[in-house]
């Protein structure tokens, strides 16, 4: 008897059709997300326009859920006006 086992491997057609839930993601990731510089990333930290990261083994990272929230247009937080024009706002 043989013990065959298939095997299925998504094609990219499938992969680009599934969405991808964002849960946790690096400054790199954050700032291509943002369309901004990691180094915007840093200072929009500083100054309080983004949260503060998380560490996760040893590397930094942001909740992309809280993300979301600091830019959503009821949001209290200040808003850069750059990435608000972006928006159309």
């Amino acid at each position: 008897m043989s013990n065959i086992q298939h095997i299925h491997v998504a094609t990219a057609a499938q992969v680009a059709e599934a969405p991808r839930v964002i849960g946790y993601v690096s400054a790199a990731t954050l700032a291509q997300l943002l369309d901004i510089s990691a180094g915007t990333v840093a200072e929009w930290v500083k100054q309080g326009h983004l949260p503060r990261p998380i560490k996760i083994g040893g590397s930094n990272r942001w909740k992309w859920t809280e993300i979301e929230k600091r830019f959503s247009t009821g949001s209290s937080e200040p808003v850069d006006p750059i990435l608000k024009a972006s928006r159309g706002g």
